[in-house]
């Protein structure tokens, strides 16, 4: 596994590995394309879950390149909220910083699955700790990690960890 912030796992027994989408609908607040519809509700949730350490999070180092990129460049952020932002996010969650092994991982993952680069380093990332969920809004992603760990939208996440919990 990579290198990662050190932060205690024994006190929580579920831990989620964010993708960059769900982050990036929490920070900028995203309503989808159906009418009312907020894509960053359950995120704001997990995220919530995980302030008061009730939920373990995880991110990835690709994936705060990627959160960089989409904040500079597609949703125009200056460069002052941006690194708030990231703050933030290095703040709450454990990032993991693949390694060689993650790499040769992510080769072989992709050797037999139809990955991207990223979700492929993402996978092998993911698949490295315990008991972890893969929290992603990408469908194609879901199906493909489904068959190495378990992986779902924030919002079946939550309705799956927490159902009793009311926010």
């Amino acid at each position: 596994m990579g290198k990662s912030n050190n932060l205690s796992p024994q006190t929580h027994s579920v831990s989620c590995l964010l993708d960059s989408d769900v982050i990036i609908n929490w920070l900028t607040k995203e309503k989808g394309s159906i009418p009312y519809k907020t894509l960053w509700e359950a995120p704001h949730k997990i995220i919530k879950l995980i302030e008061e350490g009730k939920l373990k999070g995880f991110s990835t180092l690709i994936n705060l390149l990627e959160i960089r990129f989409v904040l500079r460049r597609k949703k125009n952020f200056s460069e002052d909220k941006i690194k708030e932002d990231l703050a933030k996010i290095l703040k709450l969650l454990e990032i993991i910083v693949p390694d060689e092994v993650n790499l040769l991982k992510a080769n072989n993952l992709q050797d037999k699955l139809p990955l991207d680069p990223f979700d492929a380093i993402l996978l092998a990332a993911a698949s490295a700790e315990e008991n972890i969920v893969l929290v992603t809004r990408d469908k194609a992603l879901i199906s493909l990690a489904s068959k190495l760990l378990e992986a779902s939208t924030p919002e079946k996440f939550i309705e799956n960890t927490f159902p009793c919990k009311s926010f």
